[in-house]
């Protein structure tokens, strides 16, 4: 179709449609969903839906505009009818036209809102003028969505790690944009501004606020084009030391050096000198000094260099294991350590692999790659995750699937993934009291969770009836 929303998602579209003041219809398709957004000239003007929760008839239901005996009573009011379902209820005096004009616009917020917290599935852009009736437009402010969407936003990570080493750049702020934000988030802007133009992630480090929050309203100033960035800043200093921590790296990869020779000493020192070159080097490679490089994958390779640092000076600094390390010599003792540290890399080699399977809908060799990642490495939590969700599609693998996520649900008992994963497995072995026990856990987690209040609702007695509560009908 388009993008994935998971590498470009939909919020730094809509900053583009805003920014450029575009016309046309975003559409956005996933496994559980499909949505179209239309725009003319930057503004929001109409929305479609195939999402329960988000049809006419539920909204209207939700903030109290019709009574439960009326939501009811939909159904045989369009009974043969081809208008629309709005027109019908006010024909039908079920509500007056304010209240509809009301209904349709905080359909269209809540579906564009809802398109933040999407992670999943494909996005495409088509600039046209909307065949849309005049009566039927809306013009909803992209402004007035962005601070509501950022709170939903679960890819923050992304929006870090594409920043936080450039440097921030703030705009001057006009009295609309004043008027949609806090007392606290102007004097958060305006400590920003104080700031800029350091790299984000350094900003982010002198605030008094805690990380989540701070990208997250970073992310709300970037939308309303009040800050921007600059190319990645990196003093000759920083870079220095990340081609020193690449080159030994690869030292490590690909010749085999002693404890020794990792600090750079003869066998004979003293554990002083011992010491003091464990220090120096552990301060020069902590993982933490990388996690703003440009390259997400230096912090990786720094965490490796990191532990053979550790490693060496654990067995340097006893003098029992220094002295057996000085009789059985380096590949003895580092044998163990090298066939554990190969079986990570395997691991994660065979995850990245099943990823991409995954996205392509090869779910039986993405079961297998992964079944070969967890027999490697059953430490991460993601590789039995994405087990599962590959084993789930696969019905003859369905009861191997349950017990994979349900380790990942001990492994990360805060995570609402396996538990919607979960309930949709047993969704699709038509045990629909155990994936509503799985759905309700989730929400007990993520009350936000798409998935799952779409699944609840499905499952819920009162919507066992085909709902048909939509004012989008297709053109014939």
């Amino acid at each position: 179709m388009g993008k994935h929303i998971i590498e470009s998602p939909v919020p730094f579209v809509l900053r583009k449609i805003f920014i450029e003041k575009s016309s046309g219809e975003l559409r956005l398709k996933g496994e559980n969903f499909e949505k179209s957004l239309y725009f003319a000239s930057g503004t929001l003007c109409f929305a479609k839906t195939n999402v329960l929760h988000e049809r006419l008839g539920e909204i209207l239901f939700k903030i109290g505009k019709i009574n439960q005996t009326q939501f009811w009573d939909i159904q045989k009011l369009l009974s043969g009818k081809k208008a629309k379902i709005g027109s019908i209820l006010v024909a039908n005096n079920f509500l007056t036209q304010k209240d509809l004009h009301f209904g349709l616009i905080y359909q269209v917020r809540l579906i564009a809102i809802s398109t933040f917290s999407l992670t999943s599935g494909e996005w495409e852009f088509t600039s046209m003028i909307p065949d849309i009736s005049e009566s039927s437009m809306f013009q909803i402010e992209l402004p007035a969505i962005f601070p509501e969407g950022v709170k939903r936003f679960k890819n923050l990570a992304l929006f870090k790690n594409n920043f936080s080493t450039r440097s921030l750049l703030t705009k001057s702020m006009s009295d609309d944009f004043k008027n949609l934000m806090s007392s606290s988030e102007i004097d958060f802007y305006l400590e920003l501004a104080s700031h800029s133009p350091a790299p984000a992630g350094q900003i982010a480090a002198k605030m008094n606020v805690g990380d989540e929050i701070y990208w997250q309203k970073l992310m709300l100033f970037f939308l309303l084009n009040i800050v921007e960035f600059g190319q990645t800043s990196i003093d000759k200093e920083t870079s220095q030391s990340y081609d020193e921590l690449i080159a030994l790296y690869e030292k490590l990869k690909t010749k085999e050096i002693d404890y020794y020779e990792l600090f750079n000493l003869n066998n004979s020192v003293a554990f002083n000198e011992i010491k003091d070159a464990y220090y120096q080097y552990a301060k020069k490679y902590h993982p933490d000094r990388f996690g703003d490089a440009p390259d997400p994958e230096l912090k990786d390779k720094a965490n490796l260099v990191f532990s053979r640092i550790n490693k060496a000076f654990e067995v340097l600094s006893s003098e029992e294991k220094r002295r057996e390390y000085d009789t059985k010599g380096y590949k003895e003792i580092q044998k163990v350590d090298k066939v554990t540290e190969n079986l990570v890399e395997k691991a994660n080699l065979f995850y990245r692999k099943a990823k991409s399977s995954y996205a392509q809908k090869r779910f039986l060799e993405a079961a297998s790659l992964l079944e070969e990642a967890v027999r490697n490495d059953k430490s991460k939590s993601q590789y039995f995750l994405l087990l599962g969700l590959s084993q789930s599609n696969i019905p003859a693998l369905r009861r191997v699937a349950e017990k994979n996520l349900q380790k990942v649900v001990e492994m990360e008992p805060w995570n609402a993934e396996p538990l919607v994963a979960l309930g949709l497995l047993f969704l699709a072995e038509k045990l629909d009291k155990r994936a509503g026990s799985f759905f309700r856990k989730a929400l007990a987690i993520d009350p936000d969770h798409e998935v799952a209040l779409k699944k609840i609702a499905e499952l819920s007695p009162d919507n066992k009836k085909q709902s048909v509560f939509s004012v989008f009908k297709k053109k014939k």
